[in-house]
Formats: structure tokens, sequence, C-alpha cells
């Protein structure tokens, strides 16, 4: 990797050269893979990414380009091939400020380094989770077990004297499975991550997450089908949280918002949601998939309200595109890697709890349904949400499972729906949500909720 030094004099050649602003972004990543089936390795990968992406700013144009060449030499190139993109280079020339060391604090930090037992470990792991998969008491027709491990550094610089280095560290094992007899069978994927080390594997959490997924997924096999119709849903704790992914979070990102695609432009300081709704996004969260100590732009994470009792009150904002709304970084500038630019995302988004009671959410309703796990979805001014388990509720209890149910529908009118927010939250293992710069890891999730009238989509 090129010395501080040398990044600083990359950042004042871009700077006399006259950009506006110059980041360096440099990433030292290395990712291990172990596949299972049928209690046999079908390969183990290891693989090294390493490399520099260097983003230059001219007001609002933004100039991005990348390389696996982190030598001075290399990069001195790279410099030289944006600057000739650049469509303005008329502001006066400027040194930049010397580079100074950040300070953050790691919310994930490291136990159990992952080369701690080498590959061996890894591939016990793998073979156990399809194990504990094949022993769960669920007919299976295929199943399937991929075990990996992420070990990512980055080292962001800028011309305005920030030198921020972060470790994001996860371990991860992906279970593949068909549930189902000779009259049909279901197809499902389930993770079980941490962003930590091998201490992941130091307790029985991920063989009860294994045999959960599985349970959920024979359930929803031998449901009945639902028609659709609009009806009162309830959504359990936890993961069903991704309601808030979807409904919202995308299009209170600035991004959306500079670009008019979102129903909140214009919104910050009005009522947008039911007064029982506070939306939080933290990326400063100990034990979460979505954490760090800073973001790609290397600023540090910080705890965002953005929905206070209905409220409206702050955007998701990078650099680039606050500075287009009006608004400042708030430490949500993420990238997948070296070969994009950053923009404004989510992290950990979760409602915060209510006061309400989590049984009475049912047992005051006619009929409606209860949904216990959720699946994939859109986000978007309109959402949808694939559920994975759900139930009807008759006469105040949870009655039949049903399957093939989605969720859907425009955000600010659901959250204006929301007339019940439990007081018990309850986290989730996290997964990737894909944008403009990427696939990032991102947790969401909520205490119980109610709404009291959505589309549900069914069979008929």
């Amino acid at each position: 990797m090129i010395s501080r030094d040398e990044m600083q004099q990359i950042l004042e050649y871009t700077q006399a050269k006259g950009a506006g602003f110059s980041e360096l972004f440099l990433e030292d990543r290395s990712d291990q893979e172990a596949q299972c089936e049928q209690q046999r390795i079908q390969g183990v990968k290891s693989l090294r990414t390493y490399g520099a992406g260097l983003r230059l700013l001219q007001g609002t144009e933004e100039i991005y380009t990348y390389s696996n060449d982190v030598s001075l030499k290399g990069l001195m190139t790279l410099a030289d091939e944006a600057l000739a993109l650049l469509s303005d280079r008329s502001q006066s020339a400027s040194r930049g400020k010397r580079l100074k060391s950040a300070v953050g604090v790691n919310p994930n930090p490291v136990r159990r380094k992952l080369n701690e037992s080498g590959i061996s470990k890894k591939i016990k792991i793998a073979k156990a989770a399809e194990r504990i998969a094949m022993s769960a008491g669920v007919p299976l027709l295929t199943h399937r077990v991929t075990y990996s491990d992420t070990d990512q550094r980055v080292w962001i610089a800028n011309s305005e004297g920030v030198l921020a280095e972060d470790r994001r560290v996860n371990t991860r094992a992906r279970v593949y499975y068909t549930v189902g007899d000779e009259k049909g069978g279901l197809y499902e994927w389930a993770d079980f991550v941490k962003p930590s080390g091998m201490e992941a594997w130091e307790t029985d959490e991920w063989e009860i997450f294994i045999r959960e997924r599985l349970r959920s997924s024979y359930v929803s096999l031998k449901a009945e089908p639902l028609n659709s119709g609009s009806m009162p849903v309830v959504l359990e704790a936890g993961d069903c949280g991704a309601l808030w992914h979807e409904c919202c979070g995308h299009t209170l990102e600035a991004a959306a918002i500079a670009a008019g695609s979102s129903d909140f432009i214009g919104k910050i300081g009005h009522q947008v949601a039911s007064s029982k709704v506070t939306l939080i996004d933290d990326g400063t969260l100990p034990g979460l998939y979505g954490s760090s100590a800073f973001d790609d732009e290397g600023r540090l994470r910080q705890r965002n309200v953005l929905i206070e009792e209905g409220v409206l009150k702050n955007y998701l904002c990078d650099r680039r595109h606050g500075q287009m709304i009006g608004m400042e970084s708030n430490g949500c500038g993420r990238r997948q890697d070296y070969t994009y630019a950053p923009t404004s995302r989510m992290s950990n988004t979760y409602l915060a709890p209510g006061t309400d009671d989590e049984e009475e959410m049912i047992r005051s309703l006619g009929e409606g349904l209860y949904v216990k796990r959720l699946g994939g979805g859109s986000g978007g001014q309109i959402f949808s949400l694939i559920c994975r388990e759900a139930y009807l509720i008759k006469n105040g209890q949870i009655d039949r499972p049903v399957r093939n149910c989605m969720l859907t529908g425009n955000g600010l009118e659901i959250m204006k729906k929301i007339d019940r927010v439990g007081s018990k939250i309850e986290t989730e293992y996290g997964s990737f949500c894909g944008a403009a710069s990427g696939l990032v890891n991102v947790t969401s999730f909520q205490p119980r909720v109610r709404i009291a009238e959505m589309v549900v989509g069914g069979e008929g």
C-alpha cells in the first residue's frame, strides 16, 4: 500500500491541477469460501482484492476512476486520467490540507482472527451446518452449505486533510435448501452472518437459526393460498423491519431526493407518518452487520433520526448528494468496494419501540394477516415485500398459515396507517442492499407493528 506521504502527493497534484475536491479510497480485502454438499467439500476458494479509486468533485460534477495498480506511478496516471475528464478546471489551484489521522472506534472488534485455525476449521463449520439442516426434522429434497468470510481493510484520504482507516470483518454460513416431498417443494436460502471473527461459531445460535428457518419454510410450503384483498397486517418483531428499508429507506436517501424521485422532497418538518413512528438509521451499533467506525467517505458513522413521532427530521446524506440538496454529510456515504464511487445508503435502519401491547394487536382484530417472516422486496415510491411465513388472523387469534402473499403500497400512505407499535424490539442478522454503489451490508429491524389496512396480494 502507498504511504501517507504518497497519498498526500497525489491529492496535492489533483488540487494543483484544478480539482475542487479530491479523495482516495484504498482497499485490501481477503475472502475465503468453502462449499459443502452431501458432506463433501465441493471446493475452497481464496480471493485477494487490492485496488484504489480516485474521486474528483467540481461542484456537483463527479469523476471516478479506479485501478488495481496502487503504486505511486499507477495512481498518478489515474489522477491524470480523472483530471482529463473534468469539464471545468478553471478553479484556482490549491494545495489541500495536510493529512491527519481520524480517530474512530470499531463497533465490531474481532476476538478470534479468521486465519486462527486455517481452512480446516471453516470446512468443519460448513459440514456441521449441513448436518444441522439434515437433522432439523424437515423433509429436504436438496441441501448444500457455503461458509464464507471477509476481511476488508480500507483507507480514505481526501484534500480536506482526512485520513481514515477502517477494518470490516464478517463470517457467514449460507444454507441453500429445498423443503418438500413427492407432492412438491419450496426452494430458499438462509444466511447466518456475524460481523465478527471465528467467535461467531462458539455458541449454538447458528444451529438454532438454521433449524428455525427450515421449519418456517416447511410451514409455508404446506400453507393454503390466500386471496388478494385489503386487511389489517401485523408484522412480527425482528427482520420484518425490512418494511422500513423498502417503504421509505431508499426514498430518504439524499440521492433519491436530489434526483427528484422521492415523496419526501421538501417535507422536513412535516408530518409524514403516524405519531407512533420514530425511524432511526444508526451505523454505530455494536454487533450489527451495517456498522463500522467510518463510512466510505472517511466520516464517522452516527445515529440519524430520520422520522420522529411521525415528523420528518432528516435525510441520509453522502457528501455529493448532500451538497446538491443543501445538507451536510451525516456519515451515510457507502460503497461495495474500490470500483464504486460512494453514494447515500442505509446501514442499520430500525423503528424505535413504542408502548403498545403486543398481544392486544392481534386480540383486538376480527380478521387480518399476521406476518412472521418477510422475504425480499423492492423499494421506491411504490414498494413490495414477499411474505415468507404468514398466518390468517380470525376472531382475535392466529389461525391457519397462508402462502404466496405480497405486501405492496405507497410508503407515505402506509406509514400513516401504523396504529400500534410494540415495546419489545428485536434485531436481525443482516443482509445485502444493492444500489448505485454496489452491495453494502445492512440490517432492518423493529418491534411488533400493526398497520390498520394494507393491500395484500394473493392468488386470486
